[in-house]
C-alpha cells in the first residue's frame, strides 16, 4: 500500500511494486489455503472430540455420585485430584486397539475402575447403595430413567398422608390393604405409567420374582427384571415396564425383595462385577500406594487388621522393619518421631487407633502435607499406614488423597465359624483327655458364638441392644468355661441362656445329635481341627432363620428394613432441589406441608370442659387416681401441640422472607422434605417410629381419644398405645385399686386376661362421630365394665400371634408382621404369683425394645404381660 501510495507515472514502469503486488497474491493465496486446512483440522479435531464427549459426561456423573458418599460417613472422602488421577491413569492402561469402540471400552473401564477403587474403602451396607446410585445416575443422565421417577421412589411418597381410593371389596385375598395404597399412589403420582394398575390387580395377581421368565407362572401380571436381549413372557405389564419401573412396582408390592431386585438391576445394568466386592488384598492396594500416599483402614466393630497386615509384610520381607504404634493419649510425639525415623530409613509405619489421638490429627495432617510435597525427601521405600474408626476428627485431607479400605468382621455362620476355627491351635482342639466330648463341645459353644452375632442383623427381634459380642468373648468362653460376662437386658439374658441350651448341654454329646431339624447343622466326630474345618466349609452361604430358631417372619423384617436403609440413606444425601408435585420446589413443598398440619392441627385441649365426675371424691376426700392421669395427659399433649404450632407458623414466615431461617427451623425444613419427624418434636413427644405423616395422623387420634375420654368420661376400655406416658396410668390403675381395698401399692401387681373381642381405636372413633349424644356405641355394647381393674386395646404382637379359637399364643402367619392383639383385662393382684403355665412376654412401647425412661432410668418397658400357652415350644422363652 506504501509503494501504491508513493508511486509516481505509469505504475507499470514500477518493477518493485509488480514484484510486491505478484508476492502478496502468492501469500494471499497462501493464507487461504491454510485456512482452508485449518477449518477443516478444526472439524476433524471437533469430530474426534465429540467421540470422546460421552467419557467426559461419564467422568463427571460419577465425580458427583462420588462427592456426595461423605454425607453418608464422614471417612468417605474423595478428592477431585485423586478422581482425576484415577480417570486419566484408567485411560493410559486401556488397550488402544478398535479405535472405533474405545470410547465405549474406556467408558466401561473408567466406570468399573471408579466403582472397585471406591467401593474397597465403603462398607459393606453402602456398597449396594453406591453401585445403585452409580447405575441410576448414568441412566438418568442417558435418558433411560426419568427424573420423576427416581424422585417417587426415593421421596417414600407413599408414605404421604392423602385421601386414597377405597380398596374394593371383591379385591383379591392377597392384596393387603398397605399394598393396595402403595398401588394407588403409584396410579395417582405416576399415571403415565401405573394408571390402570389398581385395576388390573383386583383381577389377578402380580408374581414378583427374580428368576428367569420361563419360570414364572403364566397368568397374573409378571414383574421379572430381565436383559434386553431376553425374550419376555407375554404379559402387558412385564413388556411395557422397563427394569426401573419394575423395581418401582416391586418396591410397592413385595418391598422384603427390593434389595434383592436392586441387585439384579445393577447386575442386568452394569455387569456382575459392580454387585460384588472388589479385591482388597494388600498387594493390590499396596501398588497404589508411594512413599507419600497413606493407606487407611476403616475399621467398624470387631476388625482387627493387624494380623493381616503383619503377614502382608512377612510375604514382602519387611516383618522386621515395621514401625508400629498404637495411638491414644500422649502418644502423638512417639508416633511423629517413629515417622520421621522410618521417613529417612525407608521402614513402615502403621499408626493404629487414630480416632484416640483426636487432638494429634492436626499435627498428623501436616506431616503428611509437607512430605506430599516434596516426595524427594522421603525415602522411596517409606510407607505409611493408619488405622481408625470412623471420626469426624479424622484430617479430610488425609482421607482425600489416600488409599483407603474398610475392615469389617466376617457376616453369616459359616464365616464366623471359620474363623473361629481358623484362630484355634490344632493341640488345643485336638490335645484333650476328654477325646470327641471336648471337640463337640468347643465346636457347639464356636456355633453359638457365631449364631447370636448373627441374631444382630435381626434388629430388636434378634437382640433388645445390640451387643458387641467379639473375639474375646469367645475366647474367654474357650479358655474359662464363663460365657459373656457383662450388663445386659433382662429379655436378653433369658433368650441368651435359652440359646445356650441348644449349644452347651449334655444332649449335645450324644450320637447323632442336630443343631437344627434340617440336619445341616451338628457337632462333628472328628478328631482332626482340619477335618472340622472342612465340614464347616459344607455350610450354606445364605443362612436360614432355623438355625436362630427365629421365625420365617424375621427374615422378611430384616428384608424390609435393609430395603428402607437403603432408600433412606440415597435420600438423605441427594440435593434438596425437587421432587414436589407438577414442579413444586422444596420451599413449595415444605410451605404447604407446614399449612397442611396447622390446618388438622388439634385445638387445645381444654381441661375446664372436663365431665363432672371426673373430679368426685371418694369417702376419704381423694380424686380418682385416673382423674390424675387425665389431667397430666391433656397438659403433655397441650405442651406439644403448642410447639407445633409456634414452629409451623415460623417455618412458614421463614420460607416467605418474613422471619430469618434458624437452625431449628432449618431441621424441621429438611425434616419435612424426608417426611421424618423434626426432632424439636420428637424431643417434646412420645417414642415413635412412624413417619411424619403417619406421625401427624397418629397424633389427632391420640388427641381425640384424650378429649373423648375427658368429656365423656372412662372408656369402656382404653387405648393405652393414645396415652403419652402409659406408666402413669398403670400407676393409676393400682392405686385406685390399693385405696378401694386399703392395700400396700407395692404389693400389687398385675394378671392379665384376654377377652374375645378386638378393637381399633382409628374405627372406633369413626363410630364415636356417628352416634347421637347419650346414645352407645355398637362396640361398647360387646363389652361389660369389669368391677376391678381396666381393659385396654391397642397392643401388638410382633413374632406371635394370638388364636383365637384355643385362647392361646401361636406362631405367627407368614407374611403377617405385627398383628393385633385382643382386648386384655388388666386385674390388679394382691402378692400375685403367676400361673407357671402361662407365658410371660415384655411390652415396649416401640418395635425398637430398648430406650432409657426419663423418670425412672430402667428400659423403657411396661410390665410383663401373660398369656395362656399350649405345651413348652423350645423357640418361647
Amino acid at each position: 500500500m506504501k509503494l501504491l501510495f508513493e508511486s509516481k507515472g505509469n505504475i507499470l514502469d514500477n518493477e518493485a511494486l509488480i514484484n510486491t503486488l505478484n508476492e502478496s497474491k502468492t501469500t494471499s493465496a497462501e493464507i487461504n489455503k491454510r485456512l482452508v486446512e485449518a477449518e477443516a483440522t478444526e472439524e476433524m479435531i471437533t469430530t474426534a472430540r465429540s467421540k470422546y464427549t460421552p467419557i467426559a459426561a461419564r467422568g463427571s456423573v460419577l465425580y458427583f455420585v462420588i462427592a456426595t458418599l461423605a454425607d453418608i460417613d464422614p471417612m468417605y472422602q474423595f478428592s477431585l485430584k485423586y478422581f482425576k488421577s484415577l480417570f486419566n491413569l484408567t485411560i493410559e492402561k486401556c488397550p488402544k486397539d478398535e479405535e472405533e469402540d474405545r470410547a465405549e471400552v474406556l467408558i466401561k473401564a473408567i466406570t468399573l475402575a471408579t466403582y472397585n477403587n471406591v467401593a474397597r474403602g465403603l462398607f459393606e451396607r453402602d456398597k449396594l447403595v453406591f453401585s445403585f446410585m452409580l447405575c441410576a445416575k448414568v441412566f438418568i443422565h442417558d435418558g433411560l430413567i426419568e427424573q420423576s421417577h427416581w424422585d417417587y421412589l426415593i421421596s417414600c411418597m407413599s408414605n404421604k398422608d392423602r385421601e386414597r381410593p377405597e380398596q374394593p371389596a371383591d379385591t383379591i385375598d392377597w392384596l393387603s390393604s398397605k399394598q393396595w395404597k402403595a398401588i394407588a399412589d403409584l396410579a395417582h403420582y405416576l399415571p403415565d405409567v401405573f394408571q390402570t394398575l389398581p385395576n388390573d390387580v383386583n383381577k389377578v395377581r402380580i408374581w414378583v420374582d427374580l428368576r428367569t421368565p420361563n419360570d414364572l407362572p403364566n397368568e397374573g401380571i409378571t414383574v421379572c427384571l430381565t436383559p434386553p436381549e431376553l425374550k419376555l413372557p407375554d404379559g402387558d405389564w412385564n413388556q411395557k415396564l422397563t427394569n426401573f419401573q419394575k423395581l418401582i412396582l416391586v418396591a410397592a408390592v413385595a418391598e422384603e425383595q427390593f434389595i434383592a431386585a436392586v441387585t439384579e438391576f445393577v447386575r442386568i445394568s452394569l455387569g456382575k462385577p459392580f454387585i460384588e466386592a472388589p479385591a482388597v488384598d494388600l498387594p493390590l492396594l499396596y501398588a497404589d500406594m508411594d512413599n507419600v500416599t497413606p493407606l487407611v483402614f476403616v475399621l467398624s466393630p470387631g476388625s482387627d487388621p493387624m494380623s493381616q497386615f503383619q503377614r502382608f509384610a512377612k510375604e514382602m520381607n519387611y516383618l522386621e522393619r515395621i514401625q508400629a504404634v498404637s495411638l491414644g493419649q500422649g502418644q502423638g510425639p512417639t508416633a511423629e518421631k517413629l515417622m520421621e525415623k522410618a521417613a529417612k530409613t525407608g521402614d513402615w509405619v502403621f499408626l493404629q487407633n487414630c480416632h484416640l489421638a483426636a487432638s494429634w490429627m492436626l499435627r498428623m495432617e501436616e506431616i503428611i502435607k509437607e512430605r506430599a510435597e516434596d516426595p524427594t525427601q522421603t525415602h522411596e521405600s517409606f510407607r505409611l499406614y493408619l488405622s481408625s474408626m470412623p471420626a469426624k476428627s479424622f484430617p479430610i485431607g488425609v482421607l482425600q488423597n489416600s488409599v483407603k479400605v474398610t475392615n469389617e468382621p466376617p457376616k453369616g455362620i459359616k464365616a464366623n465359624v471359620r474363623r473361629a476355627l481358623n484362630d484355634m491351635a490344632n493341640e488345643y482342639f485336638e490335645d484333650s483327655v476328654l477325646g470327641n466330648d471336648w471337640r463337640k463341645v468347643v465346636f457347639g459353644i464356636c456355633l453359638f458364638h457365631a449364631v447370636i452375632l448373627e441374631r444382630r442383623k435381626f434388629g430388636p427381634l434378634g437382640w433388645n441392644i445390640r451387643y458387641e459380642f467379639n473375639d474375646s468373648d469367645r475366647e474367654c468362653a474357650l479358655l474359662n468355661l464363663n460365657l459373656f460376662c457383662g450388663e445386659q437386658d433382662a429379655w436378653d439374658q433369658r433368650c441368651l441362656r435359652t440359646i445356650l441350651t441348644r449349644f452347651f448341654a449334655p444332649k449335645i454329646l450324644e450320637p447323632g445329635f442336630k443343631f437344627s431339624e434340617s440336619g445341616i447343622f451338628y457337632p462333628p466326630d472328628v478328631t482332626k481341627l482340619a477335618d472340622c474345618r472342612e465340614y464347616v466349609e459344607t455350610f450354606p452361604i445364605q443362612d436360614s432363620t432355623e438355625l436362630f430358631a427365629m421365625h420365617e417372619n424375621a427374615n422378611l423384617v430384616f428384608q424390609q428394613k435393609e430395603t428402607r436403609t437403603l432408600l433412606r440413606t440415597i435420600l438423605e444425601i441427594q440435593p434438596k432441589a425437587g421432587g414436589g408435585e407438577k414442579g413444586q420446589t422444596p420451599d413449595d413443598i415444605v410451605f404447604d406441608l407446614a399449612g397442611d398440619i396447622l390446618e388438622r392441627l388439634p385445638e387445645k385441649i381444654d381441661i375446664e370442659q372436663a365431665k363432672a365426675d371426673h373430679f368426685t371424691l371418694d369417702a376419704k376426700g381423694r380424686t380418682n387416681s385416673l382423674t390424675t392421669v387425665l389431667t397430666q395427659e391433656v397438659d403433655r399433649y397441650n405442651k406439644l401441640l403448642q410447639i407445633m404450632k409456634v414452629s409451623l407458623e415460623q417455618l412458614q414466615k421463614a420460607v416467605k422472607g418474613f422471619v430469618v431461617m434458624s437452625e431449628q427451623l432449618e431441621m424441621i425444613y429438611y425434616s419435612f422434605l424426608l417426611n421424618s419427624v423434626p426432632e424439636h418434636w420428637s424431643n417434646s413427644a412420645y417414642p415413635s417410629l412412624k413417619p411424619l405423616s403417619g406421625w401427624v395422623k397418629d397424633l389427632i387420634l391420640r388427641c381425640e381419644f384424650i378429649r373423648t375420654w375427658m368429656i365423656s368420661g372412662q372408656p369402656k376400655s382404653f387405648w393405652i398405645s393414645g396415652f403419652f406416658f402409659p406408666q402413669g396410668f398403670l400407676t393409676g390403675i393400682l392405686q385406685n385399686y390399693a385405696r378401694k381395698y386399703d392395700l400396700p401399692i407395692d404389693h400389687l401387681s398385675f394378671d392379665f386376661t384376654v377377652y374375645p373381642e378386638y378393637r381399633d381405636q382409628a374405627e372406633y372413633a369413626a363410630q364415636l362421630k356417628e352416634v347421637k349424644f347419650g346414645e352407645t356405641v355398637p362396640a361398647d355394647a360387646a363389652i361389660e365394665t369389669p368391677k376391678d381393674g381396666v381393659l385396654i386395646h391397642g397392643l401388638l404382637m410382633d413374632g406371635f400371634r394370638w388364636d383365637d379359637e384355643h385362647q392361646i399364643i401361636a406362631d405367627s402367619v407368614l407374611g403377617e408382621l405385627l398383628v393385633p392383639l385382643p382386648i386384655v383385662h388388666m386385674k390388679p393382684e394382691m402378692d400375685f404369683k403367676p400361673d407357671p403355665r402361662k407365658y410371660i412376654a415384655p411390652l415396649y412401647k416401640t418395635s425398637v425394645r430398648a430406650g432409657v425412661l426419663s423418670t425412672t432410668g430402667k428400659a423403657s418397658t411396661l410390665p410383663p404381660t401373660r398369656r395362656s400357652t399350649v405345651g413348652h415350644a423350645p423357640h418361647r422363652i
